[in-house]
């Protein structure tokens, strides 16, 4: 960030490049470089390049210079060229080796806040191309989450933001409630010119303020907010203990008026505890424990019940430029050992700033993780089955550095800080409003209830199969005694088909969209039964031929017999159904004689079906005569043989299903 914000948020600091020239200026801007006085390093090199020193060396560290002070968009212009030095000393042959992948990631991070995310991106896939660093996680997570901005937009729009009405005209950040306070880190005051300032920034060391936040969400006029807190260095995050009477906080290297330094010279910073006394002074200050001279211990964050203590450093053995740490506070205030985090949330970039929320969700910022620019803020459930990293999208990203994210979960109301564009100095406290949730893997079920099309009674054994919409198999299995099929799902919004299938019934499908707001949707589906309804005529369903008798006989002939057949294939299929054989006569010949013929041309293809396996109760036969005529040809009346023929039928009656 373009103020003493950056001072903090970069924990690991850079080894120096070998001095490729013994010039006086350039040893100057170097050294500059090595101290961290950045904002004079830039001048310097600057007017290196204007005397004619377009060196690879100065580029890099122009451009870095402008990178650590979150100056991004002199940033990328200085990469570019570096890239372009590099190509011209390749074509001379004057280069052996590469630009180190840090570079490229710098320069991508630049670019960013330029809102160039395709160029950005190319970088990183760069990276894999020129085989500089295939096991970055930052080009692999670029890799697997290509539509990475989808994702952010998809998040963006559950805020509300404002611009604190009492930010200054320098650095404000690191936002933390006490009682009916915001208490925060700035470098306001009483600036005058002969004010200490940082030589990073050349801004005035930050000091722990507080400002009574009133009914409307503003701020009364702020005052500094402990003498005996605040240094002659740096004060910068801090939190409090749930019963107000400890504060953890971030400050330079500063005990007793006593500056400490590593072993090159450089003041780290260091996490501090203090205690309320009776008389409501802040008194008893200690560092902690696991700080070290050697390296960056900042920005403890308490869990919900104070048992842990997260924090950023740069300690060996992380994963990259910062890492998140936590530790356990035993019941005496002593400390375990810290333990980082691990690679799901750290990465080869900077990862900072740690808040929990009441509910253990950890907001942090990173630029490692894909994002918009700069520093974004990032959110993870630390406990649970979905651990991944979520973007919380915008407007509290930008393509600028967002940091020190912090919100009470029963009011959805909070605070962030930004550099971004519009602001009223180099970083400003923003308060927001969180009208919407995280959008977060969303795990639902889904009820399926399968029913009668005709009756409403609920069909058990029925085989449900939950496709998603790439036709993929979610899930198969079949109703219980209830009709019903429970199937866990991903209810982000999403679009599944159900497909029915039970014997006797014919298929059936159903398209059902999934949304967060509905993670338990049911649906009932009706199956259409396919076995036949009472009083239909199985001939006509099975368009059967005629079934033909010896004359004046009750005997089926062969070719009858292959249709009566199917009739009994039928029966098997659907066990469920009863039949009644109808047989017809013609009006020729008298109408006792008529009767007695049909009555036992039925009964013998009901023992004809029954000999063939069908069960004697499911086969009623029953003999009409003539007197179920269908034309005209009634005793009496002259007919042709084919209207006769007409008459004389068997008939395949469902009674029964």
């Amino acid at each position: 960030m373009k103020n003493l914000t950056i001072t903090i948020v970069l924990l690991c600091f850079f080894a120096v490049s070998p001095l490729f020239a013994q010039d006086t200026k350039l040893k100057k801007a170097n050294t500059q470089y090595d101290n961290y006085a950045y904002s004079q390093a830039i001048d310097s090199y600057q007017q290196l390049i204007n005397s004619g020193n377009n060196s690879l060396e100065v580029f890099q560290k122009l451009a870095d210079c402008y990178f650590f002070n979150s100056d991004l968009q002199n940033a990328a212009k200085w990469y570019e060229k570096m890239f372009q030095k590099e190509q011209e000393l390749k074509q001379k042959g004057a280069l052996d080796t590469a630009i180190s992948p840090t570079y490229y990631f710098r320069a991508s991070q630049s670019l960013k806040s330029l809102k160039k995310y395709k160029k950005a991106d190319s970088l990183l896939v760069k990276v894999i191309e020129l085989d500089l660093d295939t096991k970055d996680s930052r080009v692999k997570r670029l890799i697997e989450n290509a539509a990475y901005l989808e994702a952010i937009e998809l998040q963006s729009g559950r805020y509300k933001i404002q611009n604190l009405p009492r930010n200054s005209a320098y650095v404000d950040f690191a936002p933390t409630m006490y009682k009916d306070k915001l208490v925060f880190s700035s470098a306001r005051g009483t600036i005058k010119s002969t004010t200490k300032r940082n030589t990073w920034t050349q801004q005035p060391y930050l000091d722990l303020f507080s400002a009574t936040v009133t009914e409307s969400g503003g701020l009364e006029y702020p005052e500094k907010f402990s003498k005996k807190l605040n240094s002659r260095l740096h004060e910068s995050t801090c939190v409090f203990t749930q019963n107000e009477q400890t504060i953890y906080f971030t400050r330079n290297n500063l005990m007793n008026a006593k500056y400490g330094k590593d072993t090159t010279g450089v003041n780290r910073l260091k996490i501090y505890r203090a205690h309320l006394s009776d008389q409501l002074k802040w008194d008893q200050i200690e560092e902690l424990p696991f700080n070290n001279n050697e390296y960056s211990v900042a920005h403890p964050a308490l869990s919900a019940d104070g048992s842990k203590l997260y924090f950023a450093s740069d300690m060996p053995g992380g994963y990259g430029m910062s890492d998140l740490y936590v530790v356990t506070i035993q019941q005496d205030g002593s400390f375990s050992a810290p333990q980082n985090l691990g690679p799901e949330i750290n990465t080869e970039g900077r990862d900072t700033f740690p808040f929990l929320s009441t509910s253990g969700t950890l907001y942090f910022a990173s630029d490692g993780h894909l994002g918009l620019g700069g520093l974004d803020i990032f959110a993870i459930q630390l406990e649970g089955e979905d651990q991944t990293v979520y973007n919380v999208g915008k407007p509290i990203n930008s393509a600028a550095d967002d940091v020190t994210f912090i919100i009470d979960e029963a009011s959805k109301k909070g605070y962030f800080a930004s550099n971004r564009a519009g602001g009223k100095g180099s970083d400003d406290i923003y308060s927001f409003t969180e009208n919407t949730p995280l959008i977060t893997k969303c795990k639902g079920s889904l009820k399926t209830v399968l029913i009668d099309e005709k009756s409403n009674a609920v069909l058990e054994k029925v085989v449900v199969e939950v496709r998603d919409a790439d036709n993929e198999l979610i899930q198969i299995g079949k109703t219980n005694e209830k009709g019903e099929l429970f199937v866990d799902i991903d209810c982000g919004d999403k679009t599944y088909t159900i497909l029915a299938s039970k014997k006797d019934y014919e298929e059936a499908s159903k398209t059902i969209t999934i949304s967060r707001a509905n993670p338990f949707p049911s649906a009932t589906i009706p199956l259409k039964s396919n076995v036949p309804e009472k009083g239909i005529d199985l001939a006509k369903l099975l368009n059967l031929k005629p079934i033909y008798f010896a004359s004046n006989k009750a005997l089926i002939l062969n070719k009858s017999a292959e249709e009566v057949d199917k009739v009994i294939a039928y029966m098997k299929e659907y066990p469920s159904i009863k039949i009644e054989i109808g047989s017809h006569t013609d009006s020729k010949g008298s109408d006792r004689y008529n009767m007695k013929l049909s009555q036992r041309r039925a009964t013998a293809t009901a023992n004809y079906i029954i000999s063939k396996g069908i069960d004697s109760t499911r086969v009623k036969s029953r003999g009409y005569g003539e007197t179920v005529l269908i034309n005209r040809c009634a005793n009496g009346v002259r007919c042709s043989k084919d209207e006769h023929a007409q008459n004389r039928r068997s008939e395949f009656i469902v009674i029964d299903n």
